[in-house]
């Protein structure tokens, strides 16, 4: 059962009018409200998502250090040239160094402009000179629809070790030196990261083109940190990723035959490190969801590779990236364009919770986290629930008990209540029959009932 046909069941038994796209757009918050209130307070065990992380060990490398600046100079600094993935596995790490007077400076590497350019996110206040820094990505950033951590392992070891799960608290109490490489042992939470959003879309104009169809296009912008430097790929290998922000106000353009749209935002100071990217919808076109601007090149070529989809933070005013999309109403009508289009992921967005190891990697490794996930929103009617397709009804009861419970009826909101429990019932003795071993988390008796006592056969003397 698909959104369209939970739109229908619903639409059914309410004065449902399919015209009026507000009325749909109400309906669709209240499903996805729904869904969520249901899976979020259960470990279901479709809800279980077992994904694989890469995770760096500590490293150094040497820059030229400038007293007041926030600029560093290097040879060779790692960073990709490709316009379409742009980006540097040092983007966001933590930077260490001790001057020549011997003061020690921390800092976080925002961006790597290229092989000889870095930015720090504050101006270094030390003595110039060049000195070897050391490089720590320690917190591992996990996907945003990850509500909770069900068990970390380590796969570099023959069987997999499972890792105990440690607190703040615990860390601090045992003294456990912070610094230490070597085998994964245990894991603990912290304090995460969360993308600030921009206010409003920016740097958008309207410009000519010629045969693209009578469109509204609606635009949003989100800022991005890091999009060569996650430890888990949200989006497909071919395209950008990154950790995203909200997105913006809407910007809305009613475009003629003549007109469509591009895209160039502005610069920004290199120490917020915030990249762009756009987003957009398209009604007539039945684009709901929305989907990523990329760049493509028209036949007098820009200088801009086919595909490039995000600015980096100091786009200049004078030959910057301009991203030029094809916005017909014809192109974006067709399912070749919908196949490879790129969605933005609701439940990806903005915040996003961190582990740390301990003893932290010694070397680049994968691995293994076993998380419960937010379910994805539901906009296009094609979309379909986390739900299980037997269960799936149980969204609609629980959206029409709160449909009920709104228009002030809490006689039919009981009526669906006890409708939407049967179903509940049923999926839980189908997913939630006994305990899952994947919800224990690491711990020192984790695993004991379920390997053979060592201790011998148990009687009771009296």
């Amino acid at each position: 059962m698909n959104l369209g046909q939970l739109i229908d069941f619903v639409g059914n038994l309410l004065d449902y009018d399919p015209t009026n796209s507000t009325y749909r757009a109400q309906l669709v918050n209240i499903l996805n409200d729904a869904q969520v209130r249901m899976l979020t307070d259960r470990p279901w065990d479709f809800s279980i998502r077992d994904r694989k992380l890469k995770v760096h060990t500590d490293t150094t490398f040497s820059f030229t250090f400038t007293n007041g600046s926030d600029q560093l100079a290097g040879v060779g600094i790692p960073v990709s040239t490709d316009q379409v993935l742009p980006g540097s596995g040092f983007g966001m790490a933590r930077l260490e160094v001790t001057d020549s007077a011997g003061g020690l400076h921390k800092h976080v590497l925002m961006w790597v402009k290229n092989a000889t350019t870095a930015f720090l996110d504050r101006p270094f206040r030390g003595v110039t000179g060049t000195y070897t820094a050391g490089i720590k990505r320690r917190d591992i950033f996990l996907p945003s629809d990850c509500m909770q951590v069900q068990n970390v392992s380590d796969p570099s070891v023959g069987i997999p070790a499972k890792a105990l799960f440690l607190s703040q608290w615990e860390l601090e109490d045992t003294n456990l030196d912070p610094d230490l490489l070597g085998t994964i042992e245990a894991y603990l939470p912290t304090s995460g990261r969360v993308i600030p959003a921009p206010n409003t879309a920016r740097g958008i104009s309207v410009v000519s083109g010629s045969s693209q169809g009578v469109r509204t296009v609606n635009v949003y912008m989100v800022n991005v940190m890091g999009p060569n430097s996650t430890n888990y790929a949200v989006y497909p290998k071919d395209v950008s990723d990154g950790w995203e922000s909200a997105f913006s106000k809407v910007a809305t353009y009613s475009l003629s035959d003549s007109q469509t749209l591009s895209f160039k935002p502005e610069p920004l100071d290199p120490q917020t490190g915030l990249w762009r990217r756009y987003y957009f919808t398209c009604p007539e076109a039945n684009i709901l969801a929305p989907v990523r601007i990329r760049h493509v090149d028209p036949e007098v070529s820009t200088g801009v590779a086919t595909g490039t989809d995000t600015c980096p933070p100091d786009n200049p005013s004078s030959g910057g990236l301009v991203l030029l999309p094809n916005l017909s109403l014809t192109h974006l009508s067709t399912q070749g364009f919908q196949a490879s289009a790129v969605r933005y992921r609701w439940n990806q967005s903005a915040a996003y919770q961190s582990i740390q190891l301990y003893p932290h990697v010694s070397g680049d490794q994968d691995l293994n986290v076993r998380m419960l996930i937010n379910p994805a929103r539901l906009q296009e009617d094609q979309d379909a629930p986390l739900v299980p397709h037997a269960y799936a009804q149980v969204i609609a009861y629980a959206a029409l008990e709160s449909l009920s419970l709104k228009v002030d009826n809490p006689a039919l909101s009981a009526v669906y209540a006890r409708k939407k429990d049967v179903i509940y019932k049923g999926m839980e003795q189908a997913y939630l029959k006994a305990v899952p071993r994947r919800i224990i988390k690491g711990n020192p008796t984790a695993g004991y009932r379920f390997v053979r006592n060592p201790f011998g056969k148990l009687t009771f003397t009296p």
